[in-house]
């Protein structure tokens, strides 16, 4: 054994090929085991090398894949929030739109029956402008009685009437005679010359309007100047 250790030692100024010349079979093979164990050979280093290539381009590739996959789940974030602020915006809308409908339907639920009433209301203001203005001068006169008692009885049922109108939000309005002419408060009858009145004025006031909470029910009709 000395003597194997004494040849190596020798032989280690020789290169590998010259060595293994040297010495026998048995003791080469331990030698090129303890040479491998030392020394891994240039193929493994070989194969080794291009391993770790490998690992450090798929490092690259697998972080801009996960940014990649981010970025999507990002912009699907983005585009569900946004569909979902409308849609919360779109049903309170609808629930405005809702509630105006009920507030409108209860406060023109009347709004037939009120205009129907209207008629009622003109006969009443046409018999009490029926009573002779003369009646009315001379009520003090015995004869007149009778004219007196219709008149304050008519005018009694049209103020009670007014009042019931009033407390539904049914308001009587009247233009004046030289009014402008507006179509959204008025119904021209008619159009006449009238001296000394511009064209597109109120010349004549034939039935008085109402209006049913702030709402237009019927339009004044009158005659408009030409």
């Amino acid at each position: 054994m000395n003597k194997v250790i004494l040849r190596t030692s020798q032989c280690l100024r020789l290169n590998y090929s010259d060595f293994l010349t040297t010495v026998n079979t048995p003791q080469r093979f331990l030698f090129k085991r303890a040479w491998s164990t030392a020394k891994p050979n240039q193929e493994d280093k070989a194969k080794e090398e291009p391993e770790s290539k490998i690992e450090c381009e798929q490092k690259p590739t697998e972080e801009s894949a996960a940014n990649d996959e981010i970025k999507k789940l990002n912009e699907s974030l983005a585009d569900l929030k946004d569909k979902y602020q409308r849609s919360i915006a779109e049903n309170e809308n609808v629930r405005k739109r809702l509630r105006k409908e009920i507030s409108d339907s209860k406060l023109y639920a009347v709004q037939g029956f009120c205009k129907d009433l209207l008629d009622v209301a003109d006969v009443l203001d046409t018999a009490v402008h029926s009573v002779p203005k003369e009646i009315l001068d001379a009520s003090s006169h015995p004869d007149h009685k009778e004219w007196m008692d219709f008149y304050k009885g008519v005018t009694m049922t049209k103020s009670e009437l007014l009042n019931v109108f009033k407390r539904h939000g049914l308001v009587p309005f009247s233009p004046n005679k030289g009014d402008k002419f507006d179509p959204n408060i008025h119904e021209a009858m008619f159009q006449a010359p009238v001296p000394d009145m511009e064209p597109g004025l109120v010349a004549h006031i034939q039935t008085i309007g109402y209006t049913l909470h702030d709402r237009t029910l019927r339009p004044a009709q009158v005659g408009v100047s030409k």
